[in-house]
């Protein structure tokens, strides 16, 4: 597949069909995550891969938990859609039938970096698309969530799954999907070119 294709042809999928995700792919998504470039170097994420179902499980508690949190922003922000709030909702509970996540950690406290904490955001978000991008190409879908931080569950997921490491940055769903989703309009006006 080239690049450009799977630039262009990747969206976020929210329903799969349960088929796990070979231990092969999972280590080169992780490995294409960890080639990403980072701010002087650092490498500062730390991933989680989950595909045990028991551990699945603890996650989707945890993000049953965080729908309940943010039903009131959700109803709020798709007043006018409840289907759109009940899909979300669903979702985010049970992580569309994913059979495997990857919670993405930093490595170290912030503090400990001695650097600007968008520096290492910012570099673990490369790693995280180099890790979508790669999952496209091998025919697995996937989704990245940050609602675990917006429900505030980004402190219980990072003691049960890395304790000692750093905050949590997001986390991505990955599977197999039958549907196709259509490409989100993409907004005017958001880049220039200065000659």
């Amino acid at each position: 597949m080239e690049l450009k294709e799977a630039i262009y042809g990747r969206r976020s999928v929210r329903k799969y069909d349960g088929k796990p995700v070979s231990e092969a792919d999972i280590r080169d998504i992780l490995e294409a995550g960890i080639m990403a470039p980072s701010a002087s170097n650092l490498q500062p994420w730390y991933f989680v891969a989950v595909a045990n179902k028991e551990k699945l499980d603890e996650v989707k508690e945890a993000m049953m938990e965080a729908s309940d949190i943010l039903m009131p922003s959700l109803t709020a922000r798709f007043e006018q859609y409840p289907q759109v709030v009940a899909e979300t909702r669903q979702f985010i509970s049970l992580l569309g039938n994913a059979p495997l996540c990857i919670l993405a950690f930093l490595y170290k406290d912030d503090s400990e970096y001695h650097r600007k904490e968008t520096e290492l955001i910012e570099s673990t978000a490369a790693a995280m698309q180099n890790m979508l991008l790669t999952a496209y190409s091998k025919g697995i879908s996937s989704c990245w969530l940050t609602a675990p931080l917006e429900a505030g569950m980004d402190t219980v997921l990072r003691e049960k799954f890395a304790p000692g490491k750093g905050r949590m940055v997001a986390m991505m769903t990955f599977g197999y999907s039958d549907a196709q989703p259509r490409m989100p309009r993409r907004r005017e006006g958001r880049y220039q070119i200065i000659l």
